[in-house]
């Protein structure tokens, strides 16, 4: 009878042990999630995505002209389109 009970209680242990680990783990993927949903906003604006276009040209480095060829390549506006190639233009005339 006692090793039953000590089983049982063991089992309870590692239960509640599992419990806790899966909670704190679901809880640090909620939290990166929220960061990354923070950190890439949605510009849905055409202000905004020229605001961004006009910063990523001032900035310059290679991350921007990424990103400025995948506005070039996605933006269904023709005058973000066009800003974002006047950009590129204008960070290789710096560089160059």
């Amino acid at each position: 009878m006692h090793s039953n009970r000590a089983e049982l209680i063991f089992l309870l242990a590692v239960f509640v042990a599992g419990a806790i680990i899966f909670a704190i783990g679901t809880l640090l993927v909620r939290r990166d999630r929220a960061a990354q949903e923070e950190a890439t906003p949605v510009l849905s604006d055409r202000a905004d995505r020229l605001e961004m276009i006009e910063r990523l040209a001032m900035v310059g480095q290679p991350w921007c002209v990424d990103e400025l060829r995948k506005v070039i390549a996605t933006d269904a506006d023709p005058i973000v389109r066009t800003a974002a190639e006047d950009a590129l233009l204008v960070i290789g005339a710096r560089s160059g």
